[in-house]
């Protein structure tokens, strides 16, 4: 399995704190967002890992280099770091830049996600289909990925609008090496249909009318996103707890 982290960018509702610094280098507990989805990735101990950076690339790249220099577990890493000059569009464009990188399989991740390290036991078994991870253990809110589920489990729809739902989205999808091939055509299609300012998970959207995607659940695990202060704040808090492994 390869491991795509989306680290491209701006992260304008963390105000003042990314007007200089790209999202993927927010220092949460002594460590930048990049560093913790590292940690989470070689857990999964991925084939390759293909960091797409975007704003401020020079720096992501420099602290990389920095972190991989002084760490010899990250230097082993099998890491590719790519740029996505267009990281004002959706996030879908950094997934398009990775892929010609991607020789397998892979999963999604955004750097703006701090997993449990638990939650790679969850991740790391294979998947059959495109699969999205999920939880419910969480009262959703506005800016919260919302998706409901069919009697079968699988993806029925995915959206933050939705007023009907029983999960919420954590973050992660799958794409099996068989469906590779289908995932990019549709996100191709995506593209061509609705413009350059769609993010990953239309895809998973798309495919559920006609592909339906699984889930697999990761509730009861516990995992942090860090898209304001307010949650960075909490961030910090939680991992410097001794309640966070």
């Amino acid at each position: 399995m390869d491991v795509v982290l989306l680290a491209a960018g701006l992260g304008s509702r963390l105000g003042a704190l990314t007007r200089d610094l790209p999202k993927a280098l927010i220092p949460v507990a002594g460590k930048p967002l990049l560093i913790h989805a590292l940690g989470f990735a070689a857990h999964l101990r991925p084939s390759r890992i293909v960091i797409v950076g975007g704003f401020g690339f020079s720096s992501v790249e420099a602290t990389l280099a920095q972190f991989r220099a002084r760490d010899e577990a990250a230097a082993a890493l099998p890491i590719q770091l790519v740029e996505n000059a267009s990281f004002r569009d959706g996030n879908l464009i950094s997934l398009l830049t990775a892929k010609p990188f991607l020789s397998e399989g892979f999963l999604i991740m955004n750097v703006d996600h701090i997993y449990r390290s638990t939650i790679a036991t969850v991740v790391a078994p294979e998947v059959a289909d495109v699969t999205a991870f999920i939880d419910t253990d969480r009262t959703l809110g506005n800016d919260d990925m919302k998706v409901e589920r069919g009697s079968d489990g699988r993806i029925v729809a995915i959206a933050k609008t939705l007023t009907k739902f029983d999960c919420g989205y954590v973050g992660m999808t799958r794409v099996p090496t068989a469906m590779v091939g289908r995932y990019f055509d549709e996100a191709e299609h995506a593209i061509a249909e609705e413009g350059r300012a769609i993010h990953v998970e239309r895809i998973l959207a798309r495919l559920a009318t006609t592909a339906a995607p699984a889930c697999r659940d990761i509730s009861g695990h516990g995992w942090l996103e860090v898209d304001t202060p307010d949650e960075r704040a909490a961030a910090e808090v939680a991992l410097t707890s001794s309640l966070w492994p």
